[in-house]
Parts: structure tokens; sequence; C-alpha cells
């Protein structure tokens, strides 16, 4: 896949099934699954299965999270969101080395808010790459620094080279 002309629904959908249902569980059981975005899962699944609202609504959070991985495909908006929130549960300490690496505040992976982020330098994102490289697998590192490429090329630029070639 050519990550250089790919959104986040597309990415989404290049996962493998389990990867989708970890993410879409962890998108309705933890604190970044704002209600906001778990309406719009729902939403996406009520009109994806041809549900009514109500019904959604009655369904256990495990099928709910079944239904978003299997069964629909999701707009951008709630791709990235589950992608953010796939990371977020299972990859905290990937995104924790990376954003030491490059010297950017954060809270367990999370980017301090207060912090105004900017485009990394070359030279700082090549050894911030090679940083997680050394410590995790090579799939969770290319799904992490493709998940960062696709949801913000304007501050994630400096990996087009990554992917384009």
């Amino acid at each position: 896949m050519d990550l250089t002309q790919c959104s986040p629904a597309q990415l989404w959908g290049s996962l493998d099934p389990a990867t989708r249902l970890d993410a879409a569980r962890a998108l309705y059981a933890h604190d970044w699954g704002e209600a906001p975005t778990r309406r719009e899962a729902d939403a996406t699944i009520m009109h994806g299965m041809r549900f009514r609202e109500t019904a959604v609504r009655q369904l256990p959070v495990e099928k709910r999270a079944q239904y978003l991985a299997r069964s629909v495909r999701p707009a951008d908006s709630l791709a990235s969101s589950l992608l953010l929130a796939f990371h977020l549960a299972h990859r905290r300490a990937m995104l924790g080395a990376f954003l030491d690496a490059l010297k950017i505040p954060h809270h367990e992976g999370l980017i301090d808010e207060k912090h105004t982020l900017a485009p990394p330098a070359a030279a700082a994102l090549k050894k911030a790459v090679e940083a997680i490289e050394s410590k995790f697998p090579r799939d969770q590192v290319d799904l992490y620094l493709a998940t960062l490429y696709v949801l913000d090329r304007d501050t994630w630029g400096g990996l087009e080279s990554r992917f384009s070639g």
C-alpha cells in the first residue's frame, strides 16, 4: 500500500482482523474513547448493519467491537480514533520511547497539551525511529509510524521516504 496516498480509513482496512478488534475494544474501553467517538462508532454500526439506534445501544460492547472490526467500514474520523485508541491501549511504551527520543514532553505516550508540536528535524526523526526499531518488533514500529504519517502529514511528513519507496 502506498501510504503517501492513504487515508486513515484505508490504513484501518489494511489491518488484520485481530488488530482491528483490539482497536475497537480499546475505543469502547478507555477514557480516550470519548462519548462523541463512541456515538460515532455506534452510528457507523447502525448505518452499516442497518440496525435501529436502540438495537445498537442494547448490544454488548464486545458485539459492537466485533461489528466495528469486521462488518463495517468507518469514515476517516472514526478510523483515526480507532488507530489512536489501539496505540494508546497496546503500544504506550513505544509511543513514550519515540517521544522521549524526540525530546517531546508527554505523559505515558500522550503529548503534553502545553507543548506546541512542530515537525521534527530529519536527523532527530531518524534517531527516534532507530531508537524504537531497536526495542520493538518491526511490524509494530511500521504500524505506529504509518499511523503517525497518515493521521498528520504536516507534522510527520519526514517519515514519507519510509513509505514511498
